[in-house]
């Protein structure tokens, strides 16, 4: 295996000060890396080629689409569409860069808080690597939205069984359809499909380490902790945190949507979303602007949701 951390995401110019943020904490770690980012679209693309960083290698939505035949029409919100490449860059970046002989796939708001170096090498020799939700139980009884398995981090070996989970992952995605029969979901989620991946490809490993993947729908199984500069759950350190649904709702203030996961930001989460989103204000990009993924929430849901405001903060006072 090479000593360079090949990775990739996707976003457009509405995540774009996200994606920055991404590609700061990953520098922080690591100096032999190269972050290959599909820009969804030409502003996002210009950005990102006028920053001249060697270790960045931005694909355009022109050249993304001349490899890939794919359409929006078919999916109701944007972002069931960005969701449908995801096989589709590990793919690209495969295919186009031979010297890649493992892909780490990142969703763009995930931040990456320590070495990588734990994730490889509990990978071990599998193809593939993925991490499951680690849902609070109560939420895991509400929950049928989401399959057992989280889509923000995973890993691939250029090895053909690495590839087949991909095409096959790419075929499943394409062939999706609105109300298709048997498929559990109202709306497209290309993770859904990675609840078979366990019986379709023994070669793969359910990454155990709780410092991985870390996010709002897990984050109240554990006790965040700071010490030194360091952010733990539990005693495990964290790797890499997910900033998913984290929105600005006006000049200062951000909602992390924690509610329905039965977790309040405080104490030293508070200190992280804090820190994430100086982050993400330091570029000077607009950061109001981000797409959701709306579906209907069942009735238990919103009266959890209802008590929950009670109890729990998910609002963090940002930098003006």
């Amino acid at each position: 295996m090479s000593n360079i951390y090949h990775i990739c995401t996707y976003f457009d110019f509405n995540f774009l000060p996200r994606g920055l943020a991404l590609y700061n904490s990953i520098k922080r770690y690591h100096s032999d890396f190269i972050l290959y980012v599909l820009a969804f679209d030409g502003q996002t693309f210009t950005y990102l080629s006028d920053l001249k960083f060697d270790n960045l290698k931005p694909i355009s939505i022109s050249t993304y689409n001349k490899y890939f035949s794919t359409s929006q029409d078919k999916y109701e919100d944007r972002k069931q569409y960005y969701f449908s490449a995801t096989p589709n860059i590990c793919l690209y970046v495969l295919d186009n860069y031979p010297a890649v002989d493992l892909l780490l796939y990142l969703d763009a708001d995930v931040y990456v808080y320590n070495s990588l170096d734990p994730l490889y090498k509990e990978l071990g020799k599998s193809s593939i690597a993925i991490c499951s939700h680690r849902f609070h139980p109560v939420f895991n009884l509400l929950s049928k939205n989401y399959g057992r398995f989280n889509v923000g981090v995973n890993l691939f070996r250029n090895d053909k069984v690495g590839r087949r989970c991909l095409l096959e992952w790419k075929a499943e995605c394409d062939s999706w359809y609105p109300n298709q029969p048997g498929y559990p979901l109202k709306f497209f989620s290309d993770q859904i499909f990675l609840d078979s991946w366990c019986n379709r490809y023994p070669e793969i490993t359910v990454i155990k380490n709780i410092g991985v993947d870390a996010a709002p729908w897990n984050i109240s199984n554990y006790k965040v902790k700071s010490e030194n500069g360091q952010y733990y759950l539990n005693n495990s350190p964290l790797i890499i945190y997910h900033f998913s649904s984290l929105k600005k709702i006006d000049s200062r203030t951000w909602n992390g949507n924690t509610i329905f996961y039965f977790a309040s930001i405080k104490g030293a989460l508070l200190e992280m979303y804090k820190n994430y989103i100086f982050d993400v204000e330091s570029h000077g990009l607009n950061n109001s602007c981000v797409t959701t993924l709306t579906h209907t929430n069942s009735f238990i849901k919103r009266i959890f949701y209802f008590f929950g405001k009670l109890f729990l903060n998910e609002t963090i006072k940002g930098h003006s």
